[in-house]
């Protein structure tokens, strides 16, 4: 009797442990296997089949371009559903997948704090560094090209969404100034006056008056006679900085 009650205590034991396994899986999009907390990747890659990042210059060129898409696949040429791919500098269509989604791996080092994700497409290999950024800061790829010694392909993802827990209820939207500058508000104001003003004596001149065509304008022959004051009045001012004298004729 005891020999299996041991017996369905281990396979109980075994069953839970596969049970936990199951829920903290990880995904291309989501490391939830450290007590640190989670990494979501999914509000960074895109969804329409197209990558985040397309023809990204590395640091060194090698005449290449480097496209990425992290969490989703993305298809350009003849890399298709990939999560990354190498493309000829001058021939777009000469083309080199990097890795799918289905072969991205998490390496944790916790340790240290560094999170990569490496793809695999066989002849090729990706490492792709997280980099935490502070909230509300823009996602930034950085491809550093091939590494001979490592003989891996290498980039830097920095984002907010690299953080343990830095996007686990969404990342932050962009941060918006605070408040309007002096001048902003002045000029916000001129205009809903000269707004209130023009709708207020149309409507009375067409209504009240019974005004049409351009007469419907709110004191119209002082509008019009506006510019010629003005144009009096800075002839008069040039006039008397150069010290020419004149006679003034009063509006």
């Amino acid at each position: 009797m005891n020999i299996r009650k041991n017996i369905f205590s281990i396979l109980s034991f075994i069953l839970a442990l596969c049970l936990r396994d199951q829920l903290n899986a990880v995904t291309p999009c989501i490391y939830n296997l450290n007590p640190k907390g989670i990494i979501d990747l999914t509000s960074i890659g895109r969804m329409d089949g197209t990558p985040a990042w397309k023809n990204v210059h590395p640091e060194i060129s090698d005449k290449h371009v480097y496209s990425y898409n992290p969490c989703h696949s993305f298809t350009q040429y003849t890399c298709i559903d990939v999560a990354a791919c190498q493309t000829y500098e001058t021939d777009e269509k000469l083309v080199y997948s990097l890795g799918n989604q289905n072969s991205m791996q998490w390496e944790v080092q916790t340790s240290k704090d560094i999170v990569t994700l490496v793809y695999n497409s066989g002849d090729r290999k990706l490492s792709v560094y997280l980099n935490c950024l502070k909230p509300g800061e823009p996602n930034k790829l950085e491809v550093h090209g091939y590494d001979s010694v490592a003989k891996i392909f290498t980039m830097t993802l920095s984002s907010e969404c690299a953080c343990w827990d830095g996007c686990k209820n969404g990342p932050t939207p962009p941060k918006l100034p605070n408040k309007l500058g002096g001048g902003a508000v002045f000029i916000l104001i001129l205009v809903i006056l000269t707004t209130i003003y023009l709708i207020g004596f149309m409507t009375f001149n067409k209504f009240q008056r019974h005004e049409s065509g351009i007469n419907i304008l709110p004191h119209r022959q002082f509008w019009i006679a506006l510019p010629g004051y003005a144009l009096d009045g800075i002839l008069f001012t040039l006039r008397k900085v150069t010290s020419k004298g004149t006679t003034y004729t009063a509006v």
